[in-house]
């Protein structure tokens, strides 16, 4: 078996202390946000004091009103990951301040993942160090923590699969089963709020088969009873979507079916940009998809494309017409017929010019647009989500804190890759196998050209795992250099 011992075995009373630490802190940041907050941030944005809502928010919350009023769940776009802990609230709180409430234990949970994240963290690692390192860390960036504040489904979705993770170690390190259901539990819920931790399953198998590397029986056991939460709530799902709307939809439909906004042409230009190996994201100011989707039509200088990505069939004047067109699709008032026609034009052209793309720039299509979409996603030029001014409205305590929300978020990702090289070096494949939880996120997400920083949200935790464990084995090679001289 690959994990025995625990370095760590904290006391209730330290267990505590440390986990009213770092809910001070988290409630700091939390209140130092809410405090510099922009003062015309749209009221309808707010959710009272305390929290926000996201562009995606109705979308999680509105099927749980639904349930409540009409004792049915609506829709089938979005898992009802947020249910269990918003639909008890409403049955004695007002909306507001169920919402609110929300946000509270958001912080609540974060506080509590990321006392369990130092645990694992010490317990893996087998260093006290890699302890107190974990939650310095944690705290002291503010990545993570800036999810609590939002009414979405991140921050809830981390901190089950934290919670996840820490039971799966538990598990391994005690071979308790019971330990293996609760992980099974944490994982499937962190799916219902975001289907992006699927990524972990194939991680946590690999993880499992390498532990019982002398016997698969076991390690397939171990598997199925870790399967069975997941396994009970998607048949659930599953066959509710089939009674409701005579489906069989697992997770969640097409996004086309979901996004009234995403539309053949749309879904055709979207697909465009990230094979030129450009920004997708239309609130990305300066980006391709900002180009093509926000700005006025009026603005035709300052286009993000450069002479190297023309074809022979796509020149900067078809990408203007392109855009041109399909903005007549979204801003304009035509016939029905008339509609039809353009979309399709816009649809053939936009897939013409991503398959002249490909071919003419081989190359850069499969590699260095998908190194760039790397470098971008983790090493990005902006932070996103912060709820602060303008840049040139804000006070210097404003700028403070994002600059060092952007400078962390590049520290963490470039220690995070170090320390891989040391386990590299070191031969510590074990360590290794928990180092692809970030990976499998971050490598498949920025390859295929996501790059959404709430994407990143989810590996970012597991990259500071990682950097607690380098660090403790730094201090123990410090410590028998010393003992030598």
């Amino acid at each position: 078996m690959m994990f025995t011992g625990q370095s760590i075995n904290l006391s209730k009373q330290e267990r505590v202390r440390w986990f009213l630490l770092i809910l001070l802190v988290k409630l700091v940041w939390l209140l130092l946000f809410t405090w510099l907050r922009n003062p015309e941030w749209n009221p309808k944005l707010a959710v009272g004091t305390l929290g926000l809502y996201g562009g995606d928010t109705q979308t999680y919350y509105y099927p749980v009103e639904q349930l409540i009023e009409t004792g049915q769940y609506y829709g089938i776009c979005r898992m009802p990951g947020v249910l269990p802990v918003y639909w008890p609230l409403r049955q004695f709180m007002n909306l507001e301040l169920a919402q609110q409430v929300i946000v509270i234990l958001q912080v609540l949970f974060d506080s509590l993942a990321t006392l369990l994240l130092a645990i694992l963290a010490a317990r893996l690692f087998q260093r006290k160090s890699a302890f107190t390192a974990a939650i310095f860390l944690s705290c002291a960036t503010t990545f993570v923590s800036l999810r609590s504040m939002y009414l979405l489904s991140d921050s809830l979705c981390i901190s089950a699969l934290i919670t996840s993770v820490f039971f799966l170690y538990q598990f391994l390190s005690e071979n308790r089963k019971s330990q293996l259901v609760y992980a099974g539990i944490f994982l499937a819920w962190s799916i219902f709020l975001r289907q992006i931790s699927l990524l972990a399953i194939p991680v946590t198998g690999l993880i499992l088969l390498h532990h019982f590397r002398s016997s698969w029986t076991k390690a397939i056991t171990a598997g199925l009873i870790l399967a069975i939460p997941l396994a009970v709530s998607l048949s659930a799902w599953t066959v509710r979507n089939k009674i409701t709307y005579n489906r069989w939809v697992v997770l969640v439909p097409p996004l086309n079916e979901c996004m009234k906004h995403y539309t053949d042409d749309f879904a055709a230009i979207r697909s465009l940009i990230i094979a030129m190996g450009e920004d997708y994201q239309p609130w990305s100011a300066g980006s391709a998809a900002d180009w093509f989707f926000r700005q006025p039509i009026a603005h035709t200088t300052n286009t993000p494309f450069v002479e190297s990505q023309y074809t022979s069939a796509m020149q900067l004047s078809d990408l203007h017409k392109l855009r041109d067109d399909y903005r007549t699709l979204t801003d304009s008032v035509i016939t029905p017929s008339e509609y039809d026609s353009l979309s399709e034009s816009v649809t053939n052209r936009a897939q013409l010019f991503k398959a002249s793309y490909e071919k003419e720039h081989a190359f850069d299509f499969h590699i260095m647009n998908r190194i760039r979409f790397l470098k971008q996603f983790f090493f990005p030029a902006r932070i996103d989500d912060i709820p602060f001014p303008a840049a040139n409205r804000m006070n210097i305590f404003q700028k403070a804190i994002k600059a060092w929300s952007l400078v962390s978020l590049w520290l963490i990702h470039l220690v995070g890759f170090i320390s891989i090289l040391i386990f590299c070096l070191k031969r510590k494949w074990a360590f290794l196998l928990f180092a692809l939880l970030p990976l499998s996120f971050t490598l498949a997400l920025g390859w295929m050209g996501f790059i959404e920083q709430r994407y990143l949200a989810t590996s970012f935790p597991f990259f500071i795992v990682l950097i607690a464990g380098a660090i403790g084995e730094v201090l123990k090679e410090t410590n028998k250099k010393e003992k030598i001289a």
